[in-house]
C-alpha cells in the first residue's frame, strides 16, 4: 500500500530463531517485486541478551511482547537515520481485540490499516495484487515456535469479524442470541481489558477542571 503512494518506502524485516524460513523468504520477494529498499536485522541477540541480563527464562507472552518492542526500537532507530515516519500495520481487528504489543507492534506515526477488519485487508490485499500464497496463509507474528494469531485467539478471524462488525451497534448479550455466546464473551471480555491500548496515558489534571 505505502510503495502504490509513490513516496520512498523502506522496510525491515527482523526475523528471531523462531522466524519461518518461509516467512523471510516471501517478505523479500514482496520487497523484490515492489521496488522497496529492504534491510535484514536479525533481532535474536537483543533478545538472548536481554534475557542473560534478566537472569531468567521468560515465557511466551514476555518474550513476544520483548519482541514486538525490540523490533520498534529498530524501526523508530531506523526511522531517524532516514528522516521518515514508521507506518502502522495492526488492523481494527486486532486492535478492538487487543491483539498487539503496546509500545510494540502497535507504536507507529500513522496506520492506514487501522480502521479495516482483518477480513477486509484480505479483500484489500487482492485488490493490490499480492501473491495469493501470502493471503492463504495463516496469520502470525512469528513470536514463538509455531505460534499463530488464530490459536492464540481461539477463532478465525472470520468468525470475529463477524461479532466485531457488530460491536458499536449491538450489546453484549443481543450479540450473544445471535452467535456463539463464548465467542461473543470472550470478544467483549478483552475489549475491555484492552481498552486502554487504543488511547494515550490518561495525564492527572492540576487545574482543578
Amino acid at each position: 500500500l505505502c510503495a502504490r503512494t509513490g513516496f520512498e518506502t523502506h522496510a525491515l524485516l527482523m526475523p528471531t530463531k523462531y522466524s519461518n524460513e518461509r516467512n523471510l523468504s516471501d517478505a523479500l520477494k514482496l520487497c523484490e517485486d515492489l521496488k522497496i529498499t529492504h534491510k535484514i536485522i536479525e533481532i535474536q541477540p537483543i533478545l538472548d541478551s536481554f534475557t542473560a541480563q534478566i537472569g531468567e527464562p521468560l515465557s511466551n507472552l514476555r518474550m513476544g511482547n520483548l519482541s514486538a518492542r525490540a523490533r520498534m526500537c529498530l524501526l523508530y532507530d531506523y526511522s531517524a537515520k532516514i528522516n521518515a515516519l514508521v507506518v502502522g500495520t495492526s488492523n481494527k481487528s486486532e486492535r478492538l481485540l487487543g491483539y498487539g504489543t503496546i509500545y510494540g507492534d502497535m507504536a507507529c506515526a500513522l496506520n492506514p490499516i487501522g480502521e479495516l477488519f482483518k477480513t477486509e485487508i484480505y479483500e484489500l490485499a487482492r485488490e493490490l495484487d499480492i501473491d495469493e500464497k501470502i493471503i492463504a496463509k495463516a496469520p502470525s507474528a512469528d513470536l514463538w515456535e509455531g505460534q499463530s494469531d488464530e490459536a492464540d485467539i481461539g477463532y478465525s478471524y472470520e468468525r470475529l469479524d463477524e461479532v466485531l462488525r457488530l460491536v458499536q451497534s449491538k450489546g453484549e448479550a443481543e450479540l450473544a442470541r445471535e452467535f456463539d455466546p463464548k465467542l461473543v464473551a470472550m470478544v467483549f471480555s478483552r475489549m475491555r481489558a484492552n481498552k486502554f491500548k487504543l488511547s494515550l496515558p490518561p495525564v492527572a489534571s492540576l487545574d482543578g477542571e
